[in-house]
């Protein structure tokens, strides 16, 4: 877990881990540069956390990269990899790691995810990718959970907001693309993944909420978003997308930019059009390994 300047939200979610039924677990706090003292709050309160530090902010890959380390030197079956800004239920865990265990090719599990407020709103119930598309498409987004989406089943790719992972899939695939910084490695993660051999499942029976994007846009502002949004998006493509998808990719991307740029006009918000754009330039231009 990554904890940036939000000590009540991390607390928030210690305390709600503290209820899980699961019998052997270790969490691992990763405070990502906050400098302001909640890291030594948070290791007071919450004794059972092994907190790891780094004097400035690594991002979410990078920082996540740190933890992982720490953690495969203690070699665990699982590795979850969960936003502070969450409240899991007790038994999500369990269940994830029940569907994991099920079939040794099933290598990534999410659970489903409400937001925290309104608490019966679909956040994230499963992900599928597909190559001439700009960005993943979410299932049951902003629609009220009312029993459609509880259901097992296999996705194309796993959010990083809860991210259950086998540690032999690390070993073998890598650790998160540290060049994402903010969005895209989750997607990055799960197509290595699944081009590897393994599965993803999405397990409907376990549930989280989650305080979105609280981190991002209380201490980075919007705009941090939407340069990570277009920027990641291209770099993802170059990464991934063969070239007789590049013209229909453009083509999403584009009506994307267009449709942001267009509302953003609207609402006045210049500096939104400027990282839309700074965006798209840094994808285009930002050197690739050849990994």
């Amino acid at each position: 877990m990554l904890t940036w300047k939000s000590y009540e939200m991390t607390r928030d979610c210690l305390f709600s881990l503290r209820k899980l039924d699961y019998p052997s677990y270790e969490i691992v706090l990763m405070d990502n540069g906050s400098g302001d003292g909640s890291a030594e709050r948070l290791a007071s309160e919450f004794p059972e956390v092994k907190l790891l530090k780094s004097p400035t902010n690594l991002g979410f890959p990078a920082g996540n990269n740190v933890a992982i380390r720490d953690a495969l030197e203690r070699n665990p079956e699982y590795l979850l990899l969960l936003n502070n800004d969450t409240l899991v239920a007790p038994d999500f865990l369990s269940k994830l790691v029940t569907v994991a265990e099920s079939d040794k090719k099933i290598g990534l599990v999410n659970p489903k995810i409400l937001y925290f407020e309104p608490n019966d709103r679909i956040w994230f119930a499963g992900g599928f990718y597909k190559p001439w598309q700009s960005f993943g498409v979410v299932r049951g987004v902003n629609r009220k959970d009312v029993g459609k989406f509880n259901e097992t089943t296999e996705i194309s790719f796993v959010t990083g907001c809860a991210f259950l992972i086998k540690a032999e899939v690390v070993h073998r695939i890598g650790l998160l693309d540290e060049i994402f910084f903010l969005g895209f490695e989750d997607m990055d993660w799960s197509v290595r993944a699944i081009q590897a051999g393994y599965k993803a499942f999405y397990v409907g029976s376990s549930v989280i909420w989650h305080k979105a994007s609280y981190d991002t846009n209380k201490n980075l502002g919007k705009p941090v978003k939407d340069f990570y949004s277009t920027r990641n998006s291209l770099l993802f493509a170059r990464k991934h997308v063969s070239a007789k998808y590049w013209p229909l990719f453009l083509f999403s991307l584009g009506r994307y930019v267009a449709f942001r740029s267009a509302g953003y006009l609207l609402r006045a918000e210049p500096k939104r059009i400027s990282a839309l754009y700074r965006g798209l330039w840094d994808g285009c231009s930002t050197k690739m390994s050849q990994r």
